[in-house]
């Protein structure tokens, strides 16, 4: 037998056991190939690609570097640089990797076609090899914590090659990159140098790039652009347009489309998290349950797959078992932004202020494109009385993400904690008007199919708030209104609607509505407090008996002392009028003589924070924008909601205040956080 066909048999036998997926049998047929050809750079090569498919990785790069073929082949660079990664040696992989100055391939490319065969890259593929070296020292980066080194050779791989999907992935996935920098990338990539086989190609990449960045728009952009008509039905896509539903907070919309990907592609990777977040903001707990159950059992090394687990305990209020599974969720995936915003979450439903901002920064540097971690800490801020620095927080959320209600409602919040009512009122209108835009885009262009959530019912309380401050009487009685519509079953929205009557001296609708508000909320101090001074009012100026005069005659008695008869028998006075009378000589007050500033608990007081038990981010998303649960300040992963749900976004999150006898400041009301 000649050694020559001795040798192709192998390498034929080697290279149709990988194509069956038999990598044991491959490599046992490229280790007798490498062994024929005496080591030859080709064979070599392949007993290391082998390894590599075993999961052998350090005897794939203890091979290639032994023949020192790293040194002359970037290939076999790449291969034992990869091997190091998945082995976690990301010191010796960033080793290989470091001067980029030399990779070059010179080796290779001066070899004869009959020593070459379609293993190796020829020169026309050089381009791509040399790409996937940036990607490779980019993730080795992102690794080690080093995210501004890792995004410039993210960068780097998709200028070299276009195509490079993944290194897109990893930029926009994480979130590394703020929208600004997101759009300066995609103008700056050579589509048109680099897209040249058919036409229309350099259209269709931008475009297939483009739906990936638009996270956060207007309504009526949400859907895939004209140009990715073709590709409607891929799954890819879809979930980008999820995403962007989810953002929106168009909870119904996007449960829906996910749940028709899940039905084709359950575990699609892209998906889970969009579709765990919008559960989270569904408080659809018995979904969650099946879900990470599957999960878990299928992927348990699977970041995401604890990353429900914990959003389950957090849906259902046991936030101390949530903490627990999002730490494993974070360990075996330390980028997993989303999983870091529900773990602030789970600390700051406990008012555990501090583990929650150190959570959430830790989010911010895994996601410097999201606004959902700023928002958070902003949030927090807010609870501890740090006005000056919750605003700050806000702006630049809201510089990340200016078409987010979920930020607008906190810059109302605080302008309405600093008595700027003008600037509340302009906030709180501007995040009504996005909400309303959402209900009139909906995926079957039905309004009615899509009314607005409880999600803003404290959004909607907040504007009668202020609007109250202004002395905007029906416009608060109107916003109240629909915050019943809403949520009708809030005795806070009650107690706000009888405030406005008592200030309007309309005191049986007064009555009525403190009235449901205790019966909603028996312990309401405040109600019971209002209630009371109404009612003496009421009694004050109310007549007798119907038709009762104006002026009361003196009595008529025979008796010679009269001095105090007329406490008993006097004609025409009720016993009703005179317990008013005597409760009021007491109090010395009246109903029109009470102020806003008067009663302490006027503005959302401990009652409205107390009430809000059932208050629970995606981007957040949010998220994943996570959003999480709930806005705070008005409240409660954009995550997202992430994310928030937010995440992406994974991420919505909701807030428990202790309620007080008496609260010195005005606090909005809170709403539901992402």
């Amino acid at each position: 037998m000649k050694i020559e066909e001795m040798l192709e048999k192998f390498r034929s036998q080697t290279a149709t056991s990988i194509d069956a997926l038999r990598f044991q049998t491959a490599l046992y047929w490229a280790e007798k190939a490498a062994t024929a050809s005496d080591g030859s750079f080709q064979d070599v090569y392949m007993l290391g690609k082998c390894m590599y498919f075993c999961k052998q990785y350090h005897r794939a790069s203890q091979l290639i570097t032994q023949a020192h073929l790293h040194e002359k082949h970037l290939i076999c660079k790449h291969l034992a640089a990869q091997s190091l990664y998945e082995a976690q040696m990301y010191s010796e992989a960033l080793q290989l990797l470091k001067n980029d100055y030399i990779w070059n391939d010179t080796a290779v490319l001066t070899q004869k076609n009959h020593e070459m065969d379609s293993t190796f890259p020829s020169a026309t593929q050089q381009q791509s090899v040399h790409s996937s070296m940036y990607l490779l020292r980019g993730k080795v980066h992102e690794a080690m914590d080093n995210r501004i080194p890792a995004i410039e050779d993210y960068k780097m791989a998709l200028k070299i090659d276009v195509y490079c999907n993944e290194a897109f992935e990893m930029l926009v996935r994480h979130e590394m990159l703020t929208p600004e920098e997101e759009n300066d990338l995609l103008e700056h990539l050579p589509f048109d140098e680099q897209c040249t086989s058919y036409d229309d190609e350099a259209t269709l990449l931008r475009a297939l790039y483009t739906d990936q960045v638009r996270k956060y728009c207007k309504p009526e952009e949400r859907a895939p652009s004209s140009e990715l008509a073709p590709l409607r039905k891929n799954l890819s896509i879809r979930v980008n347009h999820a995403q962007r539903m989810l953002n929106g907070c168009d909870y119904r919309g996007c449960y829906n489309m996910l749940q028709e990907i899940m039905k084709t592609d359950q575990n699609h990777q892209a998906c889970l998290p969009i579709y765990v977040t919008c559960l989270v903001a569904l408080k659809n707990s018995q979904s969650l349950f099946t879900l990470s159950h599957r999960l878990v059992d299928s992927e348990p090394d699977n970041a995401t797959s604890w990353f429900a687990v914990g959003c389950y305990y957090y849906v259902i209020g046991r936030y101390e078992e949530s903490r627990k599974y999002l730490h494993k969720a974070t360990t075996l995936d330390r980028n997993l932004g989303a999983a870091w915003l529900m773990r602030g979450h789970a600390f700051a439903a406990e008012n555990e202020h501090d583990q929650a901002m150190a959570a959430y920064f830790k989010a911010s540097q895994l996601m410097r494109g999201s606004h959902l971690p700023m928002l958070y800490v902003g949030l927090e801020h807010g609870l501890m009385s740090n006005v000056r620095l919750a605003n700050s927080f806000f702006n630049q959320a809201n510089s990340l993400a200016p078409d987010d209600p979920f930020v607008l409602h906190e810059l109302g919040a605080v302008a309405y904690q600093n008595s700027d009512y003008q600037l509340a009122e302009k906030c709180f209108l501007q995040a009504v008007d996005m909400v309303s835009r959402l209900r009139h885009t909906t995926s079957n262009n039905d309004c009615n199919d899509f009314p607005m959530d409880d999600t803003w019912e404290p959004l909607l309380n907040n504007l009668g708030h202020v609007s109250r401050k202004l002395k905007k009487y029906d416009q608060a009685i109107d916003f109240h209104q629909k915050a019943l519509l809403v949520s009708p079953m809030r005795a806070s929205t009650f107690a706000a609607l009888g405030y406005v009557y008592a200030l309007t001296l309309k005191y049986d609708q007064a009555i009525e509505y403190f009235q449901k508000a205790l019966a909603l909320k028996r312990d309401d101090t405040f109600s019971t407090t209002m209630l009371n001074s109404v009612l003496d009012a009421y009694l004050n100026e109310a007549p007798a008996f119907p038709g009762a005069p104006k002026d009361i005659p003196p009595p008529i008695t025979n008796l010679a002392d009269t001095s105090n008869s007329h406490l008993m028998v006097t004609p025409g006075v009720s016993k009703r009028h005179m317990a008013s009378a005597s409760a009021m000589e007491v109090s010395n007050m009246s109903m029109p003589d009470i102020s806003e500033e008067d009663v302490i608990q006027m503005d959302t007081p401990g009652y409205y924070l107390d009430a809000r038990a059932d208050d629970s981010a995606m981007s957040g998303i949010g998220p994943l924008r996570t959003p999480s649960d709930a806005l705070v300040t008005p409240v409660a992963t954009s995550g997202s909601t992430g994310y928030g749900f937010r995440p992406g976004e994974l991420g919505n999150r909701g807030h428990n205040r202790q309620a007080t006898e008496t609260i010195e400041e005005d606090t909005p009301d809170i709403i539901q956080r992402r």
